[in-house]
């Protein structure tokens, strides 16, 4: 199933990919090219592939652990290979540290075999290690992604992400038209609900109206959802079961789905342990 924020941040790559070439280092003149998913099934599979000149840049943007990512890029790599005849730059964007991989290393290897050895290298993006700061100032594909970077110093993160919300904002605001810039902020939102109660994010919105119109805000407001729901479960679970081991509150904030989360909680009424409650469909 599709994360929340994954449409809003293909938009970011697919109207600014200048902005993201740039700050992966790939040479590029203006012949800059988003491949449609027209193309092939590859672009379904695949996050973001960007013709730049004499190859392609892959880009696949990664929110939780996936221990099978390197070798998923490796596949997508060789398919956009045939897809296009160039080499392809695979660039694994990471959101947030639960999201490193054990093996997510850069390079991936197996053999030797009777048939020789294969050897991958990709480029990891860990956003959380990057400063606010460079994020920001990447360019306007960049920017909503600065509320995931290392704050400032002297600042927590869920500290710094309103005042980072506000200058997105007002940049945005003054570069954009006003359904642009409302989806820019809109995607800020979405990545700042990954590490700060989004209720605390109703003031930004209240600032700037017009996000509520984009079609952006029903990812945020899904994240809403979804936040409430597992509160809720966490709460009458532990009435009903005591403590739930870090194992089980992971299986249940891995739940994306507003709908199943809502069938968990009415199971709450049947079942008798979490692990028995988090087998809900």
């Amino acid at each position: 199933m599709a994360k929340p924020f994954d449409a809003a941040l293909k938009n970011l790559v697919r109207d600014h990919p200048a902005d993201w070439l740039r700050y992966f280092g790939v040479p590029h003149t203006a012949d800059v090219e988003v491949l449609s998913p027209d193309l092939s099934a590859l672009t379904a599979m695949a996050d973001t592939l960007i013709r730049a000149g004499d190859r392609v840049v892959h880009i696949d943007i990664e929110s939780g652990p996936d221990d099978g990512l390197a070798s998923r890029l490796l596949l997508y790599n060789i398919q956009a290979h045939r897809l296009t005849g160039l080499p392809v730059h695979s660039v694994a964007v990471l959101l947030r540290s639960n999201a490193k991989a054990a093996n997510l290393t850069g390079e991936l290897a197996y053999g030797p075999q009777p048939a020789g050895e294969v050897r991958f290298r990709f480029e990891v993006v860990k956003v959380w290690e990057r400063a606010t700061a460079d994020l920001f100032a990447g360019g306007l594909g960049l920017m909503p992604l600065a509320v995931l970077g290392k704050p400032p110093k002297g600042q927590s993160r869920a500290e710094s992400i309103p005042g980072t919300l506000v200058s997105i904002a007002e940049t945005a605001v003054g570069s954009l038209s006003p359904s642009r810039s409302a989806d820019l902020v809109a995607a800020a939102l979405v990545l700042a609900g990954m590490h700060v109660d989004p209720e605390s994010l109703r003031d930004v919105i209240r600032r700037f109206p017009a996000v509520i119109e984009s079609s952006a805000y029903a990812a945020f407001e899904h994240i809403v959802g979804v936040k409430q729901s597992e509160d809720i479960i966490l709460v009458q679970g532990r009435e009903k079961f005591g403590e739930p081991t870090p194992e089980q509150v992971s299986r249940l904030k891995a739940i994306d789905d507003v709908p199943r989360l809502t069938r968990v909680a009415l199971s709450l009424l049947k079942v008798n342990s979490w692990d028995e409650l988090l087998k809900t469909k």
